[in-house]
């Protein structure tokens, strides 16, 4: 949730997200903005930000002091013709709001998954909230 408490002049800016494969500067992001109800699935790597899916208007993405729910799966294709790709999926409740396969996912070597909240360019003061996280992690990874 993005709380009241976050001064109005950063609530449009302010995103909340989550992180799947991070480390070493590369990972895949959803980042949802509550008061622009948009969405974003994004790869990060050393040489800049590719953006993989874009939702705007969306309604399944809430306000302020609501409770976004954001879900995000990446899966490595082992087999066929898109083999070594990665599948991507962006939820937020029940909505897909994003989709793509990604040819350099063996860019992404990280491990690491995180919840995260922050603002285009520079922003301080942002008040949200975090509840019932759960990670699944596929075996093998």
């Amino acid at each position: 949730r993005l709380l009241s408490g976050t001064p109005t002049a950063l609530q449009r800016k302010a995103y909340l997200g989550l992180e799947l494969r991070a480390g070493a500067g590369a990972k895949y992001a959803l980042l949802v903005f509550p008061r622009q109800r948009k969405a974003q699935l994004i790869k990060v790597t050393s040489a800049g930000t590719q953006y993989l899916a874009i939702a705007k208007n969306e309604k399944a993405v809430v306000g302020i002091n609501e409770a976004n729910k954001l879900r995000m799966r990446a899966v490595n294709v082992t087999s066929g013709p898109e083999k070594g790709q990665a599948r991507l999926f962006a939820y937020v409740g029940k909505k897909l709001v994003g989709e793509a396969v990604d040819d350099g996912a063996g860019d992404l070597g990280g491990r690491a998954s995180a919840v995260v909240v922050g603002t285009i360019k520079n922003g301080n003061g942002i008040v949200a909230s975090v509840d019932d996280v759960v990670v699944r992690v596929p075996s093998p990874f």
